[in-house]
């Protein structure tokens, strides 16, 4: 309907979204404006808005162009919006920009910025927490592992990971909470909680965050003559009253929700809920989703290795089993005579093989008179197929009387024709389930969950559903069902003419797919992260498992140490403290010297010089003079004009002969290569009798004046005498840390754990830390010095005053937070080895 001045009418339709942030709709051009929320000509200087306005009028030339360049370099692939981070208005505001097409239309949601762009702190923290799970290969602890993280890093009051099973119901797997929140882990919720259509917005739309529920919606205007807005995949999107509902019932003021999928399919969430508004800004969510995905891949990654250790089982077992059948004339007779052999394909408690017209039985199975009908089941419903049932009573309702011995079976058909089978029995497993909702109520069709957000997880905090399961045994995996598909078709190739040949052709295209799989998963991998390359070098054939993983941790550990210097420094940093940082863990017991001027290197430099200390320091250790307890190293820096280069010379002395190496690793590559083509300068090793000397030539253009320093003493501490080798004891020492970065602190638990020095107290303030004290005197604490807006001096007053030893932690190299009277104390600079956190902190309760 045409107004007086020829413009569409504006209505307010059903659509609202979040008040925290404002909404733009346009064309698909990027042209004019169709639509907008009520809250955005506040933002926009109190601009009039109508229908077909010019967007380039609106919102100013320069942030048009930003946002069709954002629009044309991303595109929307996997639903993932384009970004534009801290664009300025002519009307001066400041926001983060979501674009991304809905339909004929495109969306630009805005919202307040973050205090750093994607690329600053918020990239360095989503590397810290895949780093953190990278390594993980066990499904509980990856579980535990990242609900605590999530937890720590985003500050939600709940964080719970849920698991769909195969039948769609779901389970708590892993829950972490505050200490007054009761516990929702290990329950169950059925799959009508998340119906088909919520089913598939989740696994298109993977992050969904709800900011306060309190907070009044705002509607989006809209004309009259256009159909409603599709904000079905916009962050803003106000949630519906089904969910508003649901979230009140269980108190929760804010939640954010992170899809899980795993092979193409939702595998499970990641959900969060908060009891006060919590208002995530764009950089936060997009590390959570980034960190969802790497998640996912890791759930991939391990369910592909669990699955590809039981086929390679599978594999030997069918080896096996054909080299013994290869001679066989009476394959019938062979097959049941060999019956408990090739049960080992899947954990089950008897079968029965029915072959020639004839059954054979081993271990737990029904009665005789009782097969009969089991045959006829197998006939009607797997055929030439793989079928099974937990619960066997609910196809033959005899079976009741033997769930003891077959609740549940698998049968599978081991010929191309219907008539032979193998069958595999499992007993019945009485089980309890905690419900969130009741499974045997099926949804109200006249009540249906709104598509946009339906629910997850238990309902509310009071209703608990219990239910004993009775009559079936543990469900069947999918993993289970391959390796049966994999027995299925060798026992076929077995019975037929070709059997070997057809077979080895099968197991090789199929071990070829999955390498493939591997690699492209590997490669997947490898973008998120640049470290991710220091995987892909070969593992040295004397070095263990264990080992090996040691020195990547090392290698990328020197790496964020020259990242983290060069970052704090405005892009360099120096290389004093660079040897010193690498060199920190041997000092106590080797006689180690470093002479030379105070010189700056460049980020560049310092990257692959920490590369190359920290490999020449682990050979040392494991060669060298840092593992002989009368070993020396002197390192010495000087600069020749002639040539205009820097030369940096390692100098290892040993009481005992040095042999040659035998075989050039990725240490020996870095120097001779690496370094030259890097920097352009050139490098030298020489393996002598008594030690190892290194000299690295690095040309004058990598090095800068060094800053003025806080103090002109000399930066090499007088070499210290190897200590003497003592057996390490089991301590058990109360020890309080003191630190505010939540990741830093679990790194530092982990580590005083590994070392059982004690039991560790964690605390991120002033206040919580004098609290602690007063409850309970520790037997020595870490303080990191600078704690977000305030400084621990007091807290080191007060373990002072009470005569307990503590070490101040700190990032800043000059040492200026720490008042003159507490110069005594020791001092870990950041970023520090937990390890050797940990081994001094045994040196000084020892």
């Amino acid at each position: 309907m045409a107004g007086h001045d020829g413009t569409c009418s504006l209505s307010i339709g059903a659509e609202c979204i979040q008040p925290h942030g404002w909404l733009l709709v346009c064309d698909a051009r990027l042209e004019r404006i169709t639509r907008w929320s009520a809250n955005a000509p506040e933002h926009l200087g109190n601009v009039k808005l109508a229908y077909g306005m010019g967007l380039r009028d609106v919102i100013g030339r320069e942030a048009t162009h930003s946002i069709r360049n954002a629009l044309a370099t991303h595109g929307e692939a996997h639903r993932r919006p384009a970004l534009v981070f801290g664009q300025e208005l002519p009307s001066g505001g400041l926001y983060d920009v979501a674009i991304h097409t809905a339909g004929d239309e495109i969306m630009l949601e805005w919202e307040p910025p973050a205090r750093m762009g994607l690329d600053g702190a918020y990239l360095s923290l989503l590397r810290t927490m895949i780093d953190r799970i990278r390594e993980i290969t066990e499904f509980e602890r990856l579980y535990r592992t990242v609900v605590r993280l999530m937890a720590g890093v985003l500050r939600f009051d709940r964080v719970m990971l849920y698991h769909f099973a195969e039948d769609g119901s779901g389970k708590v797997e892993a829950e972490h909470h505050g200490p007054d929140l009761e516990s929702f882990l290990g329950q169950h919720f059925p799959a009508s909680d998340i119906p088909a259509p919520a089913r598939r917005l989740y696994s298109t739309n993977l992050i969904r965050a709800v900011s306060d529920l309190a907070a009044k919606p705002v509607p989006v205007i809209s004309p009259a003559h256009l159909p409603p807005a599709d904000l079905l995949h916009t962050h803003l999107r106000a949630a519906v009253p089904t969910h508003r509902d649901y979230l009140r019932g269980l108190g929760v003021v804010a939640s954010l929700s992170v899809s899980l999928m795993v092979d193409g399919r939702l595998w499970g969430m990641i959900v969060c809920h908060h009891y006060s508004a919590r208002t995530l800004n764009m950089s936060e969510r997009v590390v959570a989703r980034m960190f969802g995905e790497f998640l996912s891949l890791q759930i991939t990654n391990l369910l592909r290795t669990k699955r590809l250790v039981m086929t390679h089982q599978t594999h030997a077992l069918i080896e096996t089993f054909l080299k013994g059948a290869a001679p066989v004339s009476d394959m019938p007779a062979y097959l049941m005579a060999h019956l408990k052999e090739m049960l080992t394909f899947v954990q089950c408690d008897g079968a029965a093989l029915w072959v020639g017209g004839r059954w054979t039985y081993n271990g737990a199975h029904p009665p005789p008179d009782a097969m009969d009908a089991l045959l006829e089941l197998a006939r009607e419903q797997a055929g030439t197929q793989i079928w099974h049932t937990n619960r066997l009573s609910t196809f033959i309702p005899d079976a009741v009387h033997y769930v003891a011995d077959a609740a549940g079976v698998m049968i599978v058909p081991i010929s191309s024709r219907v008539g032979d089978y193998l069958l595999v029995f499992r007993r019945e497993v009485v089980r309890t389930l905690k419900w969130g909702a009741s499974p045997d109520t099926p949804p109200d069709p006249h009540d249906p969950v709104d598509v946009q957000d339906g629910y997850f997880g238990p309902r509310n905090s009071f209703e608990i559903w219990t239910q004993q399961v009775t009559q079936e045994c543990l469900p069947w995996t999918a993993d289970e069902v391959e390796a049966a598909t994999l027995v299925r078709s060798a026992l076929i190739e077995v019975m037929g003419a070709y059997h070997q040949l057809q077979l080895r052709e099968r197991a090789a295209a199929d071990q070829r797919q999955r390498m493939l799989n591997e690699e492209l998963n590997h490669r997947v991998k490898n973008i998120l992260s640049v470290v991710q390359s220091l995987v892909s070098q070969p593992v040295a054939p004397e070095d263990t498992a264990p080992e090996h993983v040691q020195r990547l941790r090392g290698r990328i550990r020197a790496l964020a140490l020259a990242h983290d210097q060069a970052v704090r420094s405005e892009g360099g940093g120096l290389l004093y403290a660079l040897l010193d940082a690498e060199l920190a863990p041997y000092r106590e017991r080797s006689f180690i010297t470093c002479s030379g001027p105070r010189i700056w290197l460049t980020g560049q430099a310092l990257s692959v010089l920490a590369l190359v200390i920290h490999e020449l320091a682990t050979n040392a250790v494991k060669y060298g003079a840092l593992g002989q307890a009368c070993g020396r190293l002197d390192i010495s820096w000087t600069y020749d004009a002639k040539v205009d280069e820097w030369r940096i010379t390692w100098r290892e002395t040993v009481g005992n002969a040095v042999l040659p190496p035998t075989r050039r690793g990725f240490g020996s590559v870095l120097i001779e290569r690496g370094f030259p083509h890097e920097l352009g300068g050139s490098a030298h090793a020489d393996c002598r009798p008594d030690g190892l000397r290194v000299t690295l030539n690095l040309p004058a253009r990598h090095v800068n004046p060094a800053p003025d320093a806080a103090d002109d003493a000399d930066p090499s501490p007088p070499p210290q005498s190897p200590a003497t080798g003592k057996e390490k004891k089991v301590l058990d020492a109360d020890i309080l840390l003191v630190e505010d970065q939540f990741l830093i602190a679990m790194e530092a638990e982990q580590a005083i754990e590994d070392t059982r020095i004690g039991q560790v107290r964690t605390v991120a303030s002033v206040y919580e830390a004098l609290n602690a004290i007063s409850e309970r005197v520790p037997d020595v604490a870490i303080l990191d010095v600078n704690l977000g807006g305030e400084s621990s001096i007091a807290v080191a007053h007060a373990l002072r005053e009470r005569g307990v030893p503590f070490i101040f932690a700190t990032g800043y190299a000059d040492g200026t937070l720490i008042p003159s009277e507490l110069h005594d104390v020791p001092v870990e600079r950041k970023p520090y080895s937990a390890t050797a956190l940990a081994e001094k902190i045994r040196q000084i309760i020892s």
